[in-house]
């Protein structure tokens, strides 16, 4: 009997567990296109595209031991990691798979994503076609002159690394990575700095990044315009918190007696400067996983913010337009953001004469 027993041969009782795919496989299918984008964030037309172009470079191998998942199935499961505020735990059950499965999925497609498609669709104006059809959309569209882009920075939500938690500490009082960026008057993205510690400020952040070095360039010197004797070239649009020279320009400091040719400069500035806010504003409203803490690897946080500015130019450029409900936000506490007064005679010399044609040019 024992010898029997002894040369029976073992059997794997579970190889795993059985998980229910009712949501993928029969309701899916069924969601009308509202539906469909309520749940994936992009309209169906936007995702075909992501199953044509990024669906080869995610594509499994099949195996003896067990199917792949298909391309679809992978692409749907990571939007809906990206666009909702839900765990990992949850998003396995509804697609039928395993905790660690969704975050493999998730952090996959956002790598392939980033390396693939982020240079090509996340690109800063350095042609002189760029430039001209840049500053002329600013023009067109918000009555201001040669500008590049409008600067912000946003804070992002995270587990801070072990043993760095001050570091990554804001002024708003939680962990934080800092996203910088640059918007065009369309609200593509076109560049983006993410990493950098909550601690920082938006003006230390921006001192350090390649953007800084790339707007001294003499290309954008090229592009200019004469206001009393005063070459106002290209150049970005800040709030105060960023410095001021020639190459960006922030409003004048608010002040109760304030003249009324600086209220005109800060409300024209503001008026065009307000496509970084609302590009902000609709990235966190379509992807909501931005809403929640990130406790992710930085390096896979990083991936995933940058895909999420991939998927925001992506949804502009073919007029997947957000929802018209995802614009609703909770009120917040409002914070003071920190000033950053430094500023070149070069500087003053430019928003004083951009104050003299803004009075020129009334709208």
């Amino acid at each position: 009997m024992l010898l029997d027993n002894s040369i029976e041969p073992s059997r794997r009782m579970v190889w795993s567990r059985d998980k229910s795919l009712e949501w993928w496989t029969e309701i899916v299918p069924k969601m009308d296109d509202k539906q469909f984008k309520e749940n994936f964030r992009l309209e169906r037309s936007t995702v075909s595209l992501l199953i044509k172009h990024v669906g080869p470079l995610l594509k499994k191998n099949e195996t003896q031991l067990r199917s792949a998942i298909p391309v679809e199935k992978r692409i749907c499961c990571a939007l809906y990691n990206l666009g909702s505020e839900s765990e990992l735990r949850t998003i396995g059950h509804l697609f039928g798979i395993g905790k660690s499965t969704a975050g493999e999925i998730l952090h996959e497609f956002c790598a392939t994503v980033v390396d693939s498609f982020f240079y090509r669709l996340v690109k800063f104006p350095v042609t002189n076609e760029e430039i001209k059809r840049t500053v002329d959309g600013f023009l067109n569209k918000f009555d201001y002159p040669m500008c590049l882009g409008a600067l912000d920075g946003t804070h992002i939500s995270i587990k801070p690394p072990q043993g760095l938690e001050l570091d990554y500490y804001n002024y708003k009082k939680f962990h934080s990575i800092i996203m910088l960026a640059t918007v065009d008057s369309n609200l593509l993205f076109t560049y983006v700095n993410v990493g950098a510690p909550g601690r920082c400020n938006d003006a230390y952040v921006y001192s350090k990044c390649q953007l800084y070095d790339v707007v001294q360039g003499d290309i954008y010197s090229k592009y200019y315009m004469k206001v009393n004797n005063t070459s106002v070239q290209t150049h970005l649009i800040a709030d105060s918190a960023f410095p001021l020279d020639r190459t960006l320009m922030k409003p004048y400091a608010i002040q109760p007696d304030m003249p009324k040719e600086n209220a005109t400069f800060n409300y024209r500035l503001s008026r065009c400067r307000s496509t970084v806010e609302r590009a902000f504003g609709i990235l966190k409203n379509r992807f909501r996983c931005l809403k929640k803490k990130m406790e992710f690897h930085m390096d896979n946080t990083t991936n995933i913010i940058k895909t999420l500015v991939v998927l925001h130019n992506l949804c502009i450029i073919t007029g997947d337009n957000p929802g018209v409900d995802w614009d609703i936000l909770v009120p917040e506490t409002i914070y003071k953001k920190p000033l950053y007064k430094a500023s070149t005679s070069s500087g003053n010399d430019v928003r004083y004469a951009l104050t003299q044609y803004f009075l020129q040019n009334p709208i």
